[in-house]
């Protein structure tokens, strides 16, 4: 069964999920897990992408920004590392870090799933609400407040 990670930023905005995504995308690389960030829109996938490119001059994490005009060739097997806002993965991963406003459909395919949140109150409400779905159909869940 899907273990679940609620990580909540006691800051407000997308700058401060982001970078949470970032430290979680470093400690699953550091274990060799295969990653999907899911983001609420093209924009916030531009963003992750930037981020992971210019984080650190020292090291470069590989990874791509995939969506559904771009799965001409599966490039999701290419990858350990996608991104994507409209694209659901054919295969199974690993680690999916949700990033958007919304419970994705195919979580239970993932061994881990990490639920990003910032104290923004619409975020929390939404964030609250994915919570009860997990819980009440006993996902283990574990909260970590940053």
């Amino acid at each position: 069964m899907t273990d679940i990670n609620f990580y909540v930023s006691k800051q407000e905005g997308l700058e401060n999920r982001l970078n949470i995504a970032y430290r979680l995308v470093n400690l699953a690389i550091s274990r060799g897990l295969k990653i999907h960030i899911l983001t609420d829109n093209i924009e916030t996938s531009k963003q992750i992408d930037a981020l992971l490119w210019s984080k650190e001059q020292a090291s470069f994490i590989p990874h791509a920004i995939v969506n559904i005009e771009s799965d001409q060739n599966h490039p999701e097997l290419q990858n350990q590392i996608n991104i994507s806002h409209d694209f659901e993965p054919l295969h199974d991963c690993d680690y999916l870090i949700n990033l958007s406003n919304l419970r994705p459909a195919f979580f239970s395919r993932f061994l881990k799933v990490a639920e990003i949140l910032d104290n923004n109150e619409e975020i929390l409400t939404a964030g609250r609400k994915r919570y009860s779905f997990y819980r009440d159909r006993g996902y283990t869940l574990e909260y970590h407040k940053l």
